[in-house]
């Protein structure tokens, strides 16, 4: 008799071997007890048919058979279910129960001839019990089952039919018995053989559920970085950049700080898209948008407003310490060369314009005034920064 598995996949055999040792263990405490009290119970039955000494032999054999099981289901019980079993599992437990099958075999081979009726008539139904019990027990693991209770129900069928005594009652009942073990071991395991597919088709279902979602999530958090960042150059897109500055500005007025911001502009880039082309403005317009993040500080705010225009907030920062600032940001852009496809070098200079935002001033009115020190830079021949207005003037005295 094989016992197949239909259509196995290694994720459907790894959770029947899971599942065929969990379930072992599970049960473990039954037949740890059912085993030596029914090897009892048939000392008791056969105490005064055979010779003693073997009987208290036999159940002990039981117990000490039966021991090392126990210590397993006591080390096992409250761990975790594993998530792999060895093949080897399997192998060890067919062993095991060949072993309680053959110790039953013997026992009832010797004890039957030596009752009379009622001994034997009750040998029987303790031993079809017991194999009834271990089918169930065993129903993950059909070479085990048939391994435990095969030997002595084959046993008591030929005592059976040798001690018969003209009556083929009980022999019949025997093979009847033993026949349907067959059938119910088949029908178990085809039942255990579908309930863990159904687990690991389910598992794969919440897996595939679980990666769509997270696919998703990364879509949806793509999508919300694409709303809040420049496609082009990575810094925060105006609509980012106006909503994270206000409460860096509400922070800083809290703690008494000044507030500067500036805006920068390229110098003549139209000239580079009409002259270079459209690809090389966009690598130039990266490149610069890089030497800005990496001049500034790391709490100075960047964005790109417009085509060629960027926008830096400067908290906790003076005009006089933003006029430092953005001057590195200035040569940091304009005294290097910027390497472009195929090989050549574009150079680009930047015009500045800064704006404090003192008490009371909205953000719109501030970038009003750095536009209008930017235009004064750009009046005053182009690549340089100037401060707006009262403050530039004070700062030039």
């Amino acid at each position: 008799m094989r016992f197949t598995v239909p259509n196995p996949s290694e994720a459907l055999l790894r959770e029947l071997r899971v599942s065929q040792a969990v379930q072992r263990v599970r049960q473990l405490p039954t037949v740890f007890v059912a085993n030596p009290l029914l090897a009892a119970f048939v000392a008791v039955v056969y105490w005064d048919h055979v010779f003693r000494t073997l009987l208290v032999i036999f159940v002990a054999a039981q117990a000490v058979l039966w021991t090392p099981a126990i210590l397993s289901w006591r080390r096992l019980r409250n761990r975790a279910r594993p998530t792999r079993v060895s093949p080897n599992n399997e192998k060890r437990a067919l062993v095991f129960s060949i072993s309680a099958g053959l110790l039953w075999g013997a026992a009832a081979f010797a004890l039957y001839p030596a009752g009379g009726t009622e001994e034997r008539t009750t040998l029987v139904m303790l031993l079809t019990g017991l194999c009834a019990g271990s089918v169930s027990f065993f129903s993950s693991s059909p070479y085990a089952s048939l391994g435990f209770w095969l030997p002595f129900m084959l046993s008591l069928l030929v005592q059976a039919l040798t001690f018969m005594g003209g009556s083929p009652v009980l022999p019949a009942a025997i093979a009847v018995f033993t026949v349907s073990a067959f059938w119910f071991t088949r029908t178990s395991w085809a039942q255990f053989v579908e309930n863990v597919g159904i687990l690991v088709e389910r598992d794969r279902l919440l897996q595939e559920a679980k990666a769509s979602g997270m696919q998703l999530e990364l879509m949806l958090s793509r999508m919300s970085d694409l709303a809040m960042v420049d496609e082009l150059t990575g810094l925060k897109n105006r609509r980012s950049f106006f909503d994270d500055i206000e409460p860096v500005i509400a922070g800083s007025r809290r703690r008494g700080k000044p507030v500067a911001i500036a805006l920068l502009d390229l110098d003549h880039f139209k000239d580079i898209n009409d002259t270079h082309g459209h690809a090389i403005g966009d690598d130039v317009l990266r490149t610069v948008a890089r030497r800005i993040e990496e001049t500034l500080r790391q709490e100075q705010i960047v964005g790109r407003i417009g085509g060629e225009e960027f926008v830096v907030l400067l908290p906790d920062t003076t005009p006089q310490q933003a006029l430092v600032a953005i001057e590195r940001v200035r040569k940091a852009v304009g005294e290097t060369p910027i390497a472009v496809t195929g090989g050549s070098e574009v150079w680009i200079t930047v015009s500045g314009g800064i704006s404090p935002l003192v008490d009371g001033m909205v953000v719109p009115t501030a970038l009003q005034h750095a536009d209008k020190a930017m235009y004064r830079a750009k009046a005053l021949g182009r690549n340089r920064v100037e401060v707006f207005g009262e403050v530039a003037e004070a700062l030039a005295g």
